[in-house]
């Protein structure tokens, strides 16, 4: 009887063993399944929350910048989203050096050297490789593009030497440019073999740097260009310039 006894007993621990294993397990499995779906739905929100943080920023993100300037010759950025609305402006002042006042005798016109910016609409003058002022200037109708050959009304690109300074009855002075020199004729020759200008058409020449009829100041600062390709400033800057030049000498670079 005792035997009988022990024996349910053990087997009801057994069982209650059994059961209490199963139920264990059941919610282990349960736990891991609930751990499983809300990783799963984490890694969805996170995926979801980075595509909205990437798409704002490439929204927010300039994805053209255009440049202008303002009347005070200062470059002024705008950044633009892909829609054409302005994001941001920056303003980069620049040196106020224009028409800055100088005595033409404290000049050794063998450090003279001068660069045109045809975007700017700018003459600078470096003595001894520091800027030492800068006059407005235009220049002719065509003056974003390289000039390629006579009548193009197109100013030149490139480095030239002023050959001499005359005096002019109508523009005030004339500072006559080495035009075509070297790299002007490979410009030219490089437009012919390319079909880019007709094979009659001639490299042209009388390029230079004058000033203005009289009282027509206005047409510098209103940035009208006007020329045949030449570079024309005030004549009292003009007059100004022709002071520091040493002819067969003084260098000067065009940019576009």
């Amino acid at each position: 009887m005792v035997k009988y006894k022990l024996g349910v007993i053990c087997w009801t621990v057994c069982c209650l063993l059994a059961l209490t294993y199963n139920l264990g397990a059941q919610q282990r499995q349960s736990d891991s399944m609930r751990l499983k779906q809300y990783l799963r739905n984490k890694h969805i929100a996170d995926s979801i929350q980075k595509a909205k943080s990437e798409a704002y920023k490439a929204y927010k993100k300039p994805s053209v910048n255009v440049v202008t300037y303002d009347s005070k010759g200062n470059k002024v950025e705008h950044g633009m989203d892909h829609t054409g609305r302005k994001t941001k402006t920056t303003t980069y002042v620049v040196p106020a050096v224009l028409n800055r006042p100088f005595s033409p005798d404290t000049i050794n016109k063998d450090s003279v050297q001068l660069k045109v910016y045809k975007s700017k609409y700018r003459l600078q003058v470096y003595h001894k490789g520091h800027l030492l002022t800068a006059y407005k200037c235009v220049f002719g109708p065509n003056c974003t593009q390289q000039k390629m050959q006579e009548g193009d009304r197109r100013t030149p690109e490139g480095t030239f030497t002023i050959l001499n300074v005359k005096d002019h009855d109508k523009w005030e002075k004339f500072m006559l440019l080495d035009y075509p020199n070297e790299e002007s004729r490979r410009i030219f020759e490089n437009a012919k073999a390319n079909r880019l200008i007709p094979e009659s058409a001639r490299i042209g020449g009388n390029v230079g740097i004058h000033g203005i009829w009289l009282n027509g100041d206005n047409v510098i600062d209103m940035k009208h260009n006007w020329t045949d390709g030449c570079v024309a400033l005030k004549n009292k800057d003009v007059a100004e310039l022709s002071q520091i030049i040493r002819a067969g000498a003084t260098q000067i670079t065009i940019f576009p």
